[in-house]
């Protein structure tokens, strides 16, 4: 499953450009307080083989009416009850085998006591009549005062546990079933659910009744219905359908979106050399969907904003593509072989996040998927919270198991072990691994036990180390030339502390050194017995350039002790984009230095990756100066890419009082071929707080464009502008009846605004209460940053709801606890400002008596926002499943 994250810049994961600020925000808490799903697998009482489930849906009541019968076997001697998962279901009559059967309901079970002992073998046929409202696991998305033209929609949400909810079932990943799904719909509707369409029959009272089969066993948190108004687009692989839907009237966006699905089908197939395992694949697009995307056995759910506007579609370089592939992944790593407990979703999640890098490579070239996996690294080695954690773990009750450690860390463990054995071992390895656990339950021991089977390479010290320990290398990096010996001494010093799961590692690696001769590489191997080495090299010179782990293959952090000299020739001629973008960073930390401006302003002309000319873009805006801000300016004379063009105008909001700037920000704001552009001058215009800016803002606002984007835009930067006279049109624009993703934009700037008017807080506070999920993430995170108490009674009467998504528990908790520890906040944010604390993506909304701090940060997540655009990914980007 995939939400939206930020995880590769230039396309952040999980990523939707028309994402306001809250909703971006709710995905990167996303992971880091769950519900206490159950860490171990179960002990099993039964297999649960088949199940035929009926449902009709009371569209009035938001009821949905239930008739499931479950084939299954016993598994052990002397079994006197059957127990299903039931949370909120009113259950109206049970049988068993035909039989009728007594039961009870208590503590989320459903009790079937037995007539009769039974043994192992036996088989039941148990079925249950019920009916329920529910809060969790199935969603009616129906129109109202407010939104009377929404078409209507039921959806289900099943992972982690939330099954349960709609369905009587086993709810836990270890076991498998086929399934029948009957779904009785008014006629005009379609409906989605696993496997195959076995025909459409007319109902009573206008009604069609569809079924549809799965034949092939899947886990019952991969059950999924999709049914309600929506348009259909039909596509093929091999003569296995592919289909996309998406709500009524919004048919137009997805061939845009979702076309490449059939060439991702392929590449898979060939890559792992194991076809796609399923009957068909239906990718359903659905309003107010929980998460980024729901990779459902046959039938992946994603969210509808993933479906982009015609005309914004070209400027986003690859599209909703990270959100497509990494669901695709999924069928066959999480369905067709499933993590056995939660302890190891990084089976799961991991490897739909490296099957993105996989599409990447293989479709945008290796320049787009280096720079996201550069990007990557350096933004999971500055999530503190998960530094200590190990990928492999089952203590995380209280900070869940759906983090970035399982997407993004496991995807980068799963390309250094390709790396570390080779191309044609690793997807060797894979095939075994998915032909050998096919249609089973996996731990990450099978995964090893596969490799080694294959490859005939002992993993277990790799394992180890990335899977079952913590952390990642941090090197301190130097070296020293000896004319007489002709030799290069490079000092590697491991500085992580080491404790807890957090080791030393052995890390295999290539250092290249490169003289007036030329280059030459070394394979040297860090070892995990001590924390300092060095190695030597033979050079025929002084080095014009020494690079450790060419090419960035190891997740880790660097300290490398350059002159300057030596970072501008790494710019200009290393041959490998992590290297140079290694060197945009250490150049953008040198002021007032002209040489180093003029090396960024080449690179940001002439490189031939785009992400290195946007970082050059972004160190330049770093550097400040008259220089910086003249190479910044004549650069948007020539970048065509509306990718670079934006992070250019982007690099701009750092450079302030300067007239000349602002002006040209002001004329593209109103006028530039690139919306993405524009809508990055309107946000630049904000953060300069630039003089007349509120008129430029309230232009953009009346005006049109594709999906309200330069409004949104505008709306959002009202907040960093920091001027109160924007409050009526904010609250204006963040009322009932306005576009969703306007509200969001208008919700995040009036958390700004007026801080001590207790008017607007408690018109955000009425928010709370409405049923649309990103409105409430907005409000969530606006009542903290406002650093009003009097927000506090309305989150701790929100926190009481049963019908709270797993984003929004932990935000409430954290915002609260701002709000009644404010001393206690600004502590944090000086350890924030160090270096010392937990990122500030996860880190409480910040203190009302610190007004530069708050500005600071929130100006941060402004530009994280504008930064995570670049790719619309939804993510999934990558982290839990929100639980409604």
């Amino acid at each position: 499953m995939k939400s939206t994250s930020f995880t590769n810049a230039g396309r952040p994961s999980r990523r939707l450009a028309s994402f306001a600020l809250a909703g971006m925000l709710a995905i990167l808490f996303a992971a880091l307080y769950l519900r206490a799903d159950e860490p171990f697998a179960r002990s099993r009482d039964y297999d649960l083989q088949h199940s035929r489930i009926a449902l009709r849906f009371d569209l009035d009541q938001k009821k949905v009416i239930g008739d499931v019968t479950h084939t299954l076997t016993i598994l052990g001697d002397s079994a006197s009850k059957i127990v299903f998962d039931s949370a909120g279901l009113t259950i109206q009559n049970v049988t068993v085998n035909k039989s009728a059967a007594k039961f009870e309901t208590k503590d989320d079970k459903l009790i079937i006591p037995l007539t009769t002992t039974a043994r192992a073998g036996e088989k039941f046929d148990v079925n249950i009549r019920y009916e329920a409202k529910p809060t969790k696991g199935l969603y009616f998305i129906l129109p109202d005062k407010d939104y009377p033209d929404r078409p209507k929609q039921v959806w289900t949400q099943g992972e982690s546990e939330d099954t349960r909810y709609y369905l009587p079932t086993y709810d836990y990943p270890n076991d498998r079933l086929t399934t029948e799904t009957i779904l009785t719909v008014p006629a005009s509707w379609i409906t989605v659910a696993n496997g195959k369409l076995i025909g459409v029959s007319d109902a009573a009272n206008g009604m069609k009744t569809w079924t549809w089969k799965e034949a092939v066993p899947s886990s019952t948190y991969l059950i999924t219905v999709v049914a309600g108004e929506f348009q259909e687009v039909k596509d093929s692989w091999r003569g296995i359908p592919v289909t996309y839907y998406a709500p009524k009237g919004r048919g137009d966006r997805l061939s845009v979106s979702y076309s490449r699905t059939p060439q991702m089908i392929e590449l898979f197939s060939k890559k792992l050399g194991v076809d796609y395992p399923w009957e068909k694949y239906a990718q359903s697009m659905v309003d107010d969907f929980v998460a980024g995307g729901m990779e459902n056995s046959s039938a992946t759910t994603n969210t509808s904003q993933s479906l982009q506007h015609p005309k914004l579609a070209p400027e986003f370089l690859t599209g909703q593509d990270d959100l497509i592939s990494h669901e695709l992944g999924h069928q066959w790593f999480g369905d067709l072989v499933t993590c056995k407990d939660w302890g190891d979703i990084w089976l799961n999640e991991g490897f739909a996040t490296f099957m993105e890098t996989v599409w990447t490579e293989s479709h945008f070239g290796k320049d787009q998927a280096d720079y996201d996996r550069w990007q990557s690294a350096h933004r999971w080695m500055e999530e503190a919270n998960l530094y200590s954690k190990p990928i492999v773990r089952h203590d995380f009750n209280d900070s869940g198991e759906f983090d970035d450690n399982a997407y993004n860390k496991g995807g980068w463990v799963l390309y250094m072990l390709r790396h570390q054995l080779g191309e044609d071992a690793f997807y060797r390895g894979l095939k075994h691994y998915l032909e050998v656990n096919r249609g089973k339950n996996v731990v990450t021991a099978d995964l090893a036990k596969a490799m080694e089977e294959s490859t005939h390479t002992n993993v277990d010290q790799f394992f180890s180390q990335w899977l079952y320990g913590a952390g990642a290398p941090k090197f301190d990096l130097s070296y020293k030339y000896d004319d007489a010996k002709h030799e290069v001494a490079l000092t590697v010093k491991q500085t992580q502390k080491v404790e807890g799961r957090v080791g030393l590692f052995r890390i295999p690696t290539e250092v290249e050194v490169t003289t007036a001769s030329g280059p030459k590489l070394f394979p040297i191997t860090i070892s995990n017995e001590k924390d300092t080495a060095i190695f030597t090299f033979p050079s025929d010179s002084s080095p014009l350039m020494v690079l450790f782990d060419k090419g960035g293959h190891v997740l880790k952090s660097t300290e490398f002790h350059k002159e300057k000299r030596e970072w501008i020739y790494q710019l200009r001629n290393a041959t490998e984009l992590a290297d140079r973008a290694d060197a945009v960073t250490a150049l953008g930390k040198l002021k007032g230095d002209d040489e180093v401006v003029a090396a960024l302003s080449n690179a940001l002309l002439n490189d031939k990756a785009w992400g290195i000319r946007a970082n050059s873009a972004d160190a330049l805006g770093q550097l400040g100066g008259a220089a910086a801000s003249k190479q910044l300016l004549d650069a948007l004379n020539t970048a065509k890419e509306p990718w670079v063009r934006n992070r250019i105008v982007s690099a701009l909001a750092n450079l302030k009082d300067d007239p000349a700037t602002v002006a040209k920000l002001t004329s593209i704001a109103g006028d530039d071929n690139s919306y993405r552009a524009r809508a990055a001058a309107l946000q630049a215009l904000g953060r300069l707080k630039a003089t007349g800016a509120l008129a430029t803002l309230e232009a953009a606002v009346a005006a049109d464009s594709p999906d309200g984007f330069l409004r949104n835009a505008a709306l959002r930067s009202m907040g960093p502008l920091g001027d109160d006279k924007a409050v009526p049109l904010l609250l204006q624009w963040s009322a009932p009846g306005k576009p969703i993703d306007s509200r969001n934009a208008a919700i995040s700037s009036l958390a700004r605004l007026q801080k001590d008017n207790k008017e607007i807080t408690n018109q955000i506070a009425a928010y709370l209460s409405e049923p649309h999920f990103p409105i409430r993430m907005a409000s969530i995170f606006a009542l903290g940053a406002r650093g009003d108490a009097s927000a506090v009674p309305a989150l701790e009467a929100l926190l009481k709801s049963d019908d709270l998504s797993i984003e929004m528990v932990p935000m409430i908790k954290r915002q609260i606890a701002s709000l009644k520890n404010p001393a206690g906040d600004k502590r944090r944010q000086r350890g924030e400002a160090s270096g010392e604390d937990e990122d500030a993506e996860s880190s409480p909304a910040p203190a009302a008596n610190d007004q530069g701090t708050v500005a600071k940060r929130l100006d941060r997540l402004e530009h994280l926002l504008q930064e995570m655009a670049d790719r619309l990914k939804t993510i999934e980007t990558r982290l839990p499943p929100a639980k409604q």
